[in-house]
């Protein structure tokens, strides 16, 4: 489908590159005022503060797009700039990208939404670049037809709004038919230049209807223009408080609103009225060595109600800190009463199709839940690759990844937790002795176990498991993300500069070592943190560290995209050749016996 779409597609795509590498917007943003309120997912971009960081770093329009281009000449990319400068768009405001889950039937659709300093130009561009199109007025706003898009574009003399339907029962087909392997028509039709046009805007994939036409879409589009303010998202409080937040970009998710989407009309409406009042919004920056990025979730009435009952469970830190390692990579910890998800479950009604299931194995949803307490950890350490036998032919080796870890999880109630372990499901696999539950019958590949009324384990090897078991250990963690993630109920961390130093030396040799090198070079460690909920909402963090702390972490990202693209574009023949090659190999041979 790209290579049959109108230029204008293009011009919007990378109006939103440009907004992003080249703008300072306004304090207001007007532009949300065309945002409705049941759009279940919502995108914003502060182009001010994202230009200066880019800038800073010596990134430009012109080193950006040059690294895109496939050859010495004017890229389509590039093209699409030069037109947007003469298309009357405001590459200066705003852009916002918006998800409309259709309610009763309704379509859904996406919706970009700009400025325009020049509503004259923008027509005449149009009828420039699109052949055919016909500008009606509708009102104090005008509209077009895209027909090689099957899309609609409407503005008047402030701002311009391009939609465009999309199928998600069609999104998930083509999503299968990718597994198996299917070619899609719109992929071998696509070019491109636009593949990279859409992938650097970062717009969500969108699927047309095309019977659907300007009569479906021309209402819609009176819509938005006219929306009263109670019928903008920015009537929503979360929403609005988002829009406040001094962030590079913004993230906006309503669940209700997606569940009552068409896609999902088989929930049961009492949980859509569970949802009812939650949302939740992350506001990301880009600083010196790091992504930061603050979510937030809130509860509506009936799901604040659920937390209240229960009150915080706080993660336990002896069960991370009594792993036995000073190499630890990764931990997720966690605290959770297991009863809130069967109040959640109770409240849509469907418990009693959850009992029917487990009826058979003399069990309830309460036994399960009143079971275990929902305290957690799952701790790795000592991460390594390299070359192992092979099961299969044990004269050859291959390469794999080796780690030692634990899981453990607190029991709860000790009666319940017993009615589990003594149930026809448990028992035909697990028997008692003494205070331990064990195997009935060992087999190759399990994890050693230990599993009584107070804690289950499982570890990579017996060794680790009677150490951990022990207590006697001591984990070493680093002091900040300890004393951050204690008192919480959710601490996770992954390092990933200490996977990166197992990868194998001769992984990074070829051609591309050095871009292989900038990869591995890139990130630290990542660490992640919820705090307790408040009454009303909960707030996060999520922090992703880059080796380099001097420099700005977009900057890094956008120099380590524009690196692989300029040895995409370098080696591109020589990617060819291979290709080619490969499918020169007669069918029933395999293609590594054939010589050079």
């Amino acid at each position: 489908m790209h290579s049959k779409r109108s230029n204008i597609s293009r011009v919007f795509s990378i109006a939103v590159v440009a907004a992003i590498l080249l703008t300072a917007c306004a304090k207001t943003p007007e532009e949300s005022k065309h945002i409705p309120k049941n759009a279940g997912v919502v995108i914003g971009i502060n182009s001010k503060q994202i230009v200066q960081k880019l800038v800073t770093n010596g990134i430009t329009m012109d080193k950006f797009f040059s690294s895109l281009q496939e050859q010495d000449t004017s890229s389509e990319a590039a093209k699409a700039m030069k037109d947007i400068e003469n298309s009357g768009v405001d590459i200066n405001s705003n852009f916002f990208a918006s998800v409309v889950f259709g309610e009763n039937g309704a379509a859904s659709y996406v919706s970009l939404t700009g400025s325009l300093k020049d509503a004259g130009k923008f027509e005449n561009f149009l009828k420039q670049k699109v052949q055919g199109v016909t500008p009606t007025a509708k009102g104090d706003f005008t509209y077009a037809w895209l027909p090689a898009d099957e899309a609609l574009v409407g503005w008047n003399k402030q701002t311009v709004i391009y939609l465009r339907a999309f199928d998600m029962d069609e999104l998930k087909h083509r999503g299968q038919r990718k597994m198996m392997g299917i070619p899609d028509g719109d992929d071998q039709d696509s070019s491109e230049d636009a593949a990279i046009v859409d992938s650097a805007a970062a717009i969500p994939t969108v699927l047309t209807v095309a019977e659907d036409g300007p009569t479906t879409w021309v209402p819609v589009m009176d819509h938005l223009f006219h929306l009263k303010d109670n019928e903008t998202a920015g009537s929503i409080e979360a929403f609005k408080s988002l829009l406040k937040e001094n962030a590079d970009a913004t993230f906006f998710v309503n669940p209700q609103v997606i569940v009552n989407g068409q896609q999902l009309t088989m929930m049961p409406a009492n949980f859509k009225e569970l949802l009812d009042g939650s949302f939740y919004t992350a506001a990301v920056n880009f600083e010196e060595g790091k992504v930061v990025m603050n979510g937030r979730s809130y509860a509506g009435k009936k799901m604040a109600e659920i937390y209240k009952k229960y009150g915080n469970i706080t993660l336990d830190m002896d069960m991370l800190e009594k792993y036995p390692s000073d190499n630890i990579d990764a931990f997720v910890a966690y605290g959770y009463d297991m009863r809130m998800l069967g109040d959640i479950i109770k409240t849509t009604g469907m418990d009693g199709i959850v009992n029917m299931g487990l009826g058979q194995a003399q069990l309830t949803m309460d036994d399960i839940l009143n079971a275990f307490k929902g305290q957690m950890v799952f701790v790795s350490s000592d991460f390594s690759m390299g070359k192992k036998p092979n099961p299969y032919f044990p004269q050859d080796s291959i390469e794999k990844a080796d780690s030692k870890w634990v899981f453990a999880m607190k029991v709860g109630d000790k009666a319940a937790f017993e009615k589990v372990m003594n149930s026809p499901m448990v028992k035909q696999w697990l028997h008692k002795e003494g205070d331990q539950y064990v195997m009935e019958q060992a087999m190759p590949g399990m994890p050693a176990l230990s599993i009584n009324d107070k804690l289950v384990v499982a570890a990579s090897d017996s060794a680790l498991l009677q150490s951990y078991l022990s207590g006697k250990g001591k984990a070493t963690l680093d002091n900040e993300i300890a004393g951050k993630i204690k008192g919480n109920p959710l601490g996770a961390y992954v390092n990933f500069e200490k996977f990166a130093a197992g990868m194998p030396a001769d992984q990074l040799q070829g051609p591309d070592s050095s871009l292989k090198l900038q990869a591995k070079n890139l990130l630290k460690d990542l660490r992640a943190v919820s705090q307790p909920f408040n009454g009303s909402t909960q707030e996060s963090q999520v922090v992703l560290n880059f080796k380099n702390s001097s420099e700005n972490s977009l900057a890094q990202l956008v120099n380590l995209g524009m690196a692989f693209a300029k040895y995409h574009k370098e080696h591109k023949d020589d990617d060819n050749t291979a290709a080619g090659d490969s499918m020169m190999v007669p069918q029933g041979l395999d293609s590594a016996a054939v010589a050079p």
